[in-house]
């Protein structure tokens, strides 16, 4: 069975035209309903989560930093991140969803999850906000497995047009969580060249695929090519998805010109490798994407897959108008460098 969580409360985050907004997950829940994706019966709670669970990645005077902001009414926190006085709370229960999908899925009550959030969290850092980012979800729930599971090896894929900065600054150092990443490149926020590969024992553990603007659905077979032999060498025994559709063509911030298809297909590699390593055991969490529409077919298609790998993506846009650049070199480069 496949699980989800959506909060209601994401849309008391919001900020007059900045397009980190409510619709974006209003737009998601409609065609959920609409095409019978929406199951109460499949839905779980969506708790703050605790002090203790996001100390295990957030410093604490960053934690009290963002409290003292939504006792003062909100502010905004750098150039591209905002915060009302209600942002922290529903950051918290975005992270309370995301943790509670950990466990249906670590404790066999779910085959997989999708936890549907808002704000996004893959560039939050230790010790600051970013890109959007209050908390770093994805990394809380990778050491949330690791605290209440006893899980020892993880494996992080993120295929949002955006390096994950945050996640990968969180694990840089560590050889038990293999960071798979995919972005345009360069692109902001500037990270995520090749040769960022891991420092001291986590060296080899990070993997970037820095992609040229216009890649477009080839970079389904990169993955293909690279992901499979890293997960069989580092063993997962979880596996965690951030999964950003701002890589779509129709999206107005990126330029890599995936199309609702592709992700689905990335969905169901990810899937593939997660049930040859990981008993299965997948949970996604939503990062980017910025054109509703497109979006909510994406989460809608990789839905889909999570329930039934067999599942065709119903993609109404179609493929990029043009092809991309060949990958070939990038392959061979990423290959070399990680012996694969």
């Amino acid at each position: 069975m496949t699980v989800f969580t959506f909060d209601e409360t994401h849309a008391l985050h919001r900020e007059a035209g900045h397009p980190e907004r409510p619709e974006r997950l209003a737009a998601v829940r409609a065609l959920m309903e609409r095409e019978g994706l929406w199951d109460e019966g499949r839905r779980l709670p969506t708790p703050e989560a605790s002090d203790e669970a996001l100390a295990r990645v957030h410093a604490e005077a960053y934690l009290e930093l963002l409290d003292e902001v939504a006792a003062a009414g909100g502010a905004r926190l750098d150039p591209d991140t905002y915060a009302t006085a209600d942002s922290v709370a529903v950051a918290r229960r975005a992270v309370g969803g995301l943790l509670a999908a950990t466990d249906a899925v670590l404790e066999g009550r779910a085959a997989n999850a999708f936890a549907l959030t808002r704000p996004p969290g893959h560039h939050a850092r230790p010790f600051a906000p970013m890109g959007f980012c209050l908390y770093a979800n994805v990394a809380l729930a990778v050491e949330h497995a690791r605290a209440a599971h006893g899980v020892e090896r993880v494996l992080v894929v993120d295929f949002d047009v955006h390096h994950g900065n945050g996640t990968q600054e969180v694990f840089y150092a560590d050889p038990d969580v293999l960071v798979v990443t995919s972005q345009q490149y360069p692109f902001w926020p500037g990270t995520g060249a090749i040769t960022e590969v891991g420092v001291g024992a986590g060296r080899g553990a990070t993997v970037n695929l820095p992609l040229p603007a216009g890649t477009g659905d080839a970079l389904v077979a990169l993955y293909r090519r690279v992901l499979p032999p890293l997960a069989a060498r580092h063993r997962p025994e979880a596996v965690f998805l951030s999964a950003g559709y701002d890589a779509h063509y129709l999206d107005p911030i990126g330029g890599l010109a995936l199309s609702v298809a592709g992700f689905a297909d990335l969905a169901r590699l990810v899937m593939e490798v997660a049930d040859a390593h990981a008993g299965g055991r997948l949970v996604a969490a939503l990062e980017g994407g910025y054109h509703a529409d497109a979006l909510a077919h994406a989460v809608a298609s990789t839905l889909r897959v999570l329930a039934d790998p067999s599942a065709e993506a119903l993609d109404p846009f179609g493929p990029a108008p043009a092809p991309g650049p060949p990958l070939a070199a990038l392959e061979e480069a990423v290959c070399a460098l990680h012996a694969l």
